[in-house]
């Protein structure tokens, strides 16, 4: 069985992920792990993220998915559990809605804009955010994001809700 599990930057997927690599769970964040998600420039050469670069950074850098790296992954997986959300380069197929058709499950987590704002704040693990553009562009985006997630068909988790219930809706 291969679950993905996205949503917007402060939903809870980081959170997530360490609840259930606690239960002994097979999770991988696309984020931090094996190298699944890079950010790459508009030439396409890899960068370092730039927590400071705000709106014109990210207008000439991209968040993108290994495919390769990613179907060889689910592969050698037998069950599988992935957090993240890669927004891809636009018209290249490199985004974490465009490769949706590989999961058996897919749930995208929502949260108020308000609850999204405050965790971005507080949390001390992940600069992405911070930056008042950068916030200012996960907020914007959201709504985008929700309604991808409704045309597509994927199943909404109300990530306000505990996390032993969130836990529950994914594994089950």
């Amino acid at each position: 069985m291969h679950v993905l599990i996205i949503g917007v930057a402060g939903t809870g997927k980081s959170y997530l992920v360490n609840r259930l690599r606690e239960k002994g769970i097979n999770v991988v964040d696309a984020d931090s792990d094996i190298g699944l998600a890079k950010f790459i420039n508009s030439k396409g050469n890899e960068v370092r993220y730039n927590p400071k670069g705000g709106n014109k950074w990210w207008s000439t850098h991209f968040h993108v998915l290994n495919i390769r790296v990613l179907k060889k992954l689910l592969k050698e997986n037998k069950t599988l559990y992935l957090f993240g959300h890669v927004g891809g380069q636009p018209g290249k197929g490199n985004g974490i809605f465009n490769v949706i058709n590989l999961f058996d499950k897919v749930f995208y987590l929502s949260a108020p804009k308000r609850l999204i704002a405050n965790r971005i704040k507080i949390r001390t693990d992940n600069p992405f955010g911070k930056h008042p553009e950068e916030l200012k562009g996960v907020l914007y985006s959201k709504d985008k994001e929700d309604r991808m997630a409704r045309i597509l068909g994927l199943q909404f988790i109300d990530a306000t809700l505990p996390t032993g219930k969130i836990i529950k809706i994914i594994i089950s």
